[in-house]
């Protein structure tokens, strides 16, 4: 047998927060709705599963967890509980999975995208799955919003293609409404993510859609050609394709795990170590050196890993910031 995993993260509570885990637990049942939110507020970032499921089951959940979203002071991380409340709640809202739930989230994200941030990219499309595929057709409506920003739109399409990939029942419809936004939007950019997304079923017939985008000039992008989108249509299933839908069709309860925590606990202090709050000269002459690079025009595939090492794929990082 292996070693003991405390996957309530009772060692980190105790020791980050004025909590001691173990008599916190067996008060949970009793509490109201109103004082479990207090408590995963003031212990910023060490929330485990136990807690945001306790949370989540509750008549009166998404009331509270509106409240808490709503009250612009604990978005700062120089609030009690270093802002992390916030990105706490949105995955339970997806372990919640009603509508008031989904509309809820669907505000937060339309709302307070720069607050999220990277999470809109990383997050935001498995939070979307995660609800099913009775609410295609809401993510769907939600991606006809011209007034959306670029990567809100992409990420609720490329939750489309996770959840079309889940339930192949759904997936021509999913094609058909991907092909009506590349055909009907202004924005350049989103086209070419658009066009990507289509491109990740690797289904030949929707290659005409694509070929008639770039004729008549929807797509705004550089680094998008057609040759490469007909690559990724004729291609195999490749890893970058198996890491995409493994990351937009991960457990919102992930988020909660001890894995994820002691991941983002190593970021939070190599932050605070580093000096990246005050101090940002040195990652931003790398972000330079990034951004110099691909104004050079090196032929970057959108479905590539980013050169600025993030993991992430181009298309959802830095491409777009060689225009600034």
């Amino acid at each position: 047998m292996g070693p003991y995993i405390d996957e309530d993260f009772a060692d980190l509570i105790k020791q980050e927060t004025e909590y001691e885990w173990d008599d916190l637990k067996k008060g949970l049942p009793g509490y109201p709705t109103a004082v479990l939110i207090e408590i995963m507020a003031e212990l910023g970032l060490y929330v485990n599963k136990q807690l945001a499921q306790e949370i989540a089951k509750r008549d009166d959940a998404v009331f509270y967890l509106r409240k808490l979203l709503q009250d612009g002071k604990h978005w700062r991380n120089n609030y009690y509980g270093d802002g992390w409340s916030p990105f706490h709640s949105i995955h339970i809202l997806a372990l919640i999975k009603n509508k008031e739930s989904f509309e809820l989230l669907l505000d937060i994200i339309r709302y307070h995208e720069d607050d999220l941030d990277d999470w809109v990219t990383e997050e935001v499309a498995s939070l979307l799955v995660a609800f099913g595929e009775d609410f295609i057709e809401p993510i769907k409506k939600f991606t006809m919003d011209e007034t959306l920003e670029t990567f809100v739109r992409s990420a609720a399409t490329s939750a489309l293609v996770a959840l079309g990939k889940k339930f192949p029942e759904h997936q021509n419809d999913i094609k058909l409404h991907l092909k009506t936004l590349l055909k009907s939007t202004q924005d350049g950019i989103f086209a070419g993510l658009v066009a990507d997304d289509l491109a990740s079923f690797h289904d030949p017939s929707v290659m005409p859609d694509i070929h008639r985008a770039f004729e008549d000039g929807m797509i705004d992008d550089p680094f998008v050609k057609e040759d490469d989108i007909e690559e990724v249509i004729n291609g195999v299933f490749s890893e970058m394709d198996k890491e995409d839908f493994k990351r937009n069709t991960k457990d919102p309860l992930d988020h909660f795990s001890r894995e994820n925590i002691e991941c983002l606990h190593l970021v939070k202090y190599e932050e605070e170590d580093d000096g990246f709050e005050g101090d940002s000269d040195i990652d931003d002459n790398f972000e330079a050196e990034v951004i110099s690079s691909l104004k050079k025009k090196e032929k970057i595939g959108r479905n590539e890993p980013c050169p600025c090492g993030s993991g992430k794929k181009y298309k959802k990082c830095c491409m777009g910031k060689e225009k600034s």
